[in-house]
């Protein structure tokens, strides 16, 4: 029990150190050197949580992002998730390298799972879950990632409510029973 605190009190020192990282510079990528200094933890330490600055990161999304997943799963609550959005607006610059190139590949796979874990299973499904998770985390991420590269304009309350209603809508349609098109796999 004392173990499981002291690792729950690493992970949260590490995390809030990339945090603090995150949203104090506007500089290069975080390293892990840079983590461990801000943590006050050694390198070793690190490692025996995380793999990699990449990592931590997919880590210290994963809260945050859970009331994005609730959106896209169509379970979530747009007055939960405006604040989530103007946060990404305030900080757009870290946004955008967390949700383009290989980062961003991560993260829309991090947040797959999130909405995978959020969805009932398979034989509810018209499609298997993970092509599901990866169709509602996509339609949410999607207009977020426009938004923030400033494609277009609106208010973050109006983008939570229309990522909440299309979540709803998708996974209405992706639970509709459907006898024409049974869910098979390829062969």
């Amino acid at each position: 029990m004392n173990r499981d605190r002291r690792v729950a009190r690493t992970r949260a020192a590490l995390i809030a150190a990339f945090d603090h990282l995150v949203l104090s510079r506007r500089g290069p990528k975080i390293r892990v050197a840079d983590i461990v200094e801000k943590a006050n933890v050694g390198r070793s330490t690190f490692y025996d949580h995380y793999s990699s600055a990449d990592d931590i990161h997919m880590a210290a999304l994963a809260r945050p992002f859970a009331t994005l997943a609730d959106a896209a799963a169509g379970i979530g609550d747009a007055a939960a998730l405006a604040p989530l959005l103007a946060h990404f607006w305030e900080n757009r610059q870290r946004a955008r390298q967390t949700l383009d190139g290989r980062t961003g590949e991560k993260t829309a796979r991090m947040l797959a799972g999130l909405v995978a874990e959020r969805l009932p299973d398979d034989n509810a499904l018209n499609i298997p879950r993970v092509l599901a998770a990866r169709q509602l985390g996509d339609a949410a991420l999607s207009p977020v990632h426009g938004w923030i590269t400033a494609e277009a304009s609106c208010t973050p309350q109006a983008l939570a409510d229309a990522i909440c209603r299309a979540g709803r809508a998708l996974r209405t349609a992706l639970t509709a029973v459907n006898s024409d098109a049974p869910v098979t796999q390829p062969t």
